[in-house]
């Protein structure tokens, strides 16, 4: 069983990377640690921001062995927007309502609605780095929101190849195709061919 500390407090993200790690995997996040400093990030790109996250906490839990996951959507017709500004589109700490509210706003005359969710995940012990995966998913942006599952922009999400948005989709499904699963999947691969001294 490998141990693994994941850089959020957010619930939701806890309990999908949880399932999709699976046996093998003990997963806990940080809502047990009060005391942390806020993590700036920084960073220009999805890879820049978990890089400095998964570090920076690396330090202040030494020996623990920290993922941290930062991922986003880029819709075409906004030049890759929202990106690395995804969850916080409509401001500071403002309800995923409010940002997909916005996103169809600016959407609105929109006839181009491709997009893509992108995950990265930072893997760092001891302050240091050790790897990077992951992972990306295309669809299109619908013009209202559909379904109760998920969180996020899941309700204006339609990945390619379905008709259902990620919200109307069973988490099972999701959890099988979402960028967030290719990352993870990533990052187990890592760990099933890395080396004994690259797992400890």
């Amino acid at each position: 069983m490998m141990d693994l500390l994941l850089a959020t407090r957010n619930q939701h993200k806890a309990r999908e990377f949880a399932q999709l790690l699976g046996p093998g995997f003990a997963l806990r996040d940080l809502t047990s640690e009060h005391d942390l400093p806020e993590i700036l990030e920084t960073g220009r790109t999805f890879e820049e921001n978990v890089t400095i996250k998964a570090i920076a906490i690396s330090k202040i839990l030494p020996d623990e062995i920290v993922i941290a996951d930062d991922s986003g959507l880029e819709v075409d017709a906004l030049a890759g927007a929202p990106g690395i500004f995804s969850a916080r589109y409509a401001g500071e700490s403002v309800s995923d309502r409010r940002n997909v509210e916005k996103l169809l706003c600016e959407l609105q005359d929109a006839t181009e609605r491709s997009a893509r969710f992108r995950c990265v995940i930072a893997l760092a012990k001891n302050g240091e780095l050790i790897t990077t995966v992951a992972g990306e998913i295309a669809g299109a942006i619908t013009k209202s929101p559909r379904g109760e599952n998920g969180f996020g922009y899941d309700p204006v999400f339609i990945p390619q190849g379905f008709e259902e948005t990620f919200a109307e989709l069973p988490s099972e499904t999701k959890n099988a195709i979402s960028h967030r699963a290719k990352a993870v999947g990533e990052l187990v691969r890592y760990f099933n061919t890395a080396r004994p001294s690259a797992r400890k």
